[in-house]
């Protein structure tokens, strides 16, 4: 199961617990919410956040407590050395067990609270017998000297597992906005290619109008034969176009589909795209020269791809550091206190109460020292050139930050201008076309004319459709490059909640 923070990330879209694919229509949120909660492929990334939390867990294990118990009975037997009449061997009976407790500190000491116990029952008929037992309870303790008591030595590990579950919620958190974002531009995708199939398809009918009209013109010898067969040619090229457009806005939906994470019996049933493109909005204070510069900050501050990277250096320095203590000979201290009891008889328990004696100690010192020591120094090496070279890719990555807010603010602008002198075209073209109608009645046009202003005015049509669909697209890739495709909600439980992509962010 994925950690709740990560849930949490997703908000409100994720709370729904309503499919949002199952009507015949879907807007934007919805669709967004779908993706985040269906898609294959965030599952994958989210597995790795799994994955990277169980290798956390297991470097955290070597710090748990172990008990531990060894429980051993002996009989032994040998010949006497002087056999009597009744026995020729001796027997010894014997009962070993040990018990305590271990734990390995997260500054390498070592701490071992232990028991061990011996009872034996000694059977011998060329000596006397002897039954009794003995018992030594010890703590014991054994220290690091050399380094640093072990703190960046022994916990190294589970610190850089610790920082790398981070680095994978981060990489998880852009994963989600890159769905995100990959969602919008086939929804507007795929709006686009259904509003110029319509087009294509008003296109059409007015062309078999065209041919109606021309054909009871032609037969009232108003019109010459030719005219009739440049409609029906017109008509035949106008279907043509009309199917293209059809297979374009259906491949279209379906990725929408995969997009949404659909399974694939469901992907030919991908609801249509409910929302109409966002008007254009006043985008120049956003897109201003003085605003660049703090945009990039901004995406600095927030894009969870850079941050992931810059916070990847964490465990790698510890790891190197690590390296660096671990090329230091190995000083150990280990530190013995506790007491031993005696019994007279063979039983179990009698050895851990009977005749104790004070306390005992013991005090030593072990020393190691690789001469070469290559592998650690190779290791060093290696941990050292991980460091270059992440510190490196996060420059680098920076530097592809800033590129893609710029870009963003200039598809911004450029996008908003291209649908307004797009809207004006579609104006200025239907004018056109109503006037060419209006001189076909009287006789001042051709049909040729009209077939010509319709190609200009269905054109401009569509390339205003295309042009609203990549404003929109545009929207949504600066909300991604700023890093801004999730927003804080202020709510304890849902920090995070899906920004409306349809909209610039606020300055």
């Amino acid at each position: 199961m994925l950690p709740r923070s990560l849930f949490l990330l997703l908000g409100a879209a994720l709370a729904s617990q309503a499919s949002a694919v199952e009507s015949d229509a879907i807007s934007l949120r919805d669709a967004l919410a779908a993706t985040l909660r269906e898609n294959p492929a965030l599952r994958i990334d989210a597995a790795v956040v799994e994955q990277r939390s169980g290798l956390l867990q297991q470097s955290s294990g070597a710090f748990d407590w172990n008990a531990f118990i060894d429980v051993n009975a002996f009989r032994n037997r040998t010949p006497a050395f002087r056999p009597p009449a009744l026995s020729s061997i001796d027997r010894t009976d014997e009962l070993a067990y040990s018990f305590g407790l271990s734990r390995r500190l997260r500054n390498g000491i070592i701490l071992r609270p232990n028991a061990e116990v011996s009872v034996f029952d000694q059977v011998s008929p060329s000596a006397t017998s002897f039954d009794g037992g003995a018992s030594a309870v010890n703590f014991e303790i054994l220290v690091p000297l050399l380094r640093g008591l072990g703190n960046d030595s022994t916990g190294a590990a589970e610190a850089a597992a610790r920082g790398d579950v981070k680095v994978a919620k981060l990489l998880y958190q852009h994963s989600l906005a890159t769905q995100a974002f990959f969602t919008a531009a086939n929804y507007w995708a795929s709006r686009a290619a259904d509003d110029a199939f319509a087009v294509q398809r008003d296109v059409e009918r007015a062309a078999e109008r065209l041919v109606e009209s021309t054909k009871v013109l032609v037969d009232s010898r108003i019109f010459p034969p030719a005219f009739l067969l440049q409609a029906e040619a017109n008509l035949r090229e106008k279907r043509t176009v009309r199917i293209d457009a059809e297979l374009s806005a259906r491949s279209a939906r379906f990725t929408l589909g995969q997009a949404l994470g659909l399974p694939p019996e469901r992907i030919a049933d991908t609801p249509a795209p409910l929302d109409s493109f966002p008007p254009v909005v006043a985008e120049a204070a956003i897109t201003s020269a003085e605003n660049r510069t703090p945009m990039i900050r901004r995406a600095l501050a927030a894009r969870a791809d850079y941050l992931a990277s810059r916070e990847s250096l964490v465990p790698l320095n510890l790891l190197a550091r690590q390296a660096v203590i671990d090329l230091k000979p190995r000083l150990d201290l280990s530190v013995s206190v506790g007491y031993r009891g005696l019994s007279d008889n063979n039983d179990a328990v009698s050895p851990l109460h009977d005749r104790m004696t004070g306390g005992n100690g013991r005090l030593g010192l072990s020393f190691d020292w690789p001469f070469n020591n290559s592998y650690q120094r190779g290791l060093l090496r290696e941990r050292r050139a991980n460091i270059d070279q992440v510190e490196a890719q996060t420059v680098q990555l920076s530097q592809i930050v800033a590129s893609d807010v710029l870009l963003s603010l200039e598809q911004l602008r450029l996008r908003a201008d291209a649908v307004r002198s797009a809207q004006d075209t579609v104006n200025l073209s239907e004018r056109a076309l109503a006037a060419q109608y209006e001189q076909l009645k009287t006789g001042e046009g051709t049909i040729l004319d009209v077939i010509s202003l319709e190609n200009i005015s269905s054109g401009a049509r569509i390339r205003y459709i295309n042009a609203h669909a990549a404003y929109a697209t545009a929207l949504a890739q600066l909300r991604f490059a700023l890093g801004a495709v999730f927003e804080e909600s202020g709510a304890p439980d849902t920090p995070y909640t899906l920004a409306d992509l349809t909209t610039p962010p606020s300055l």
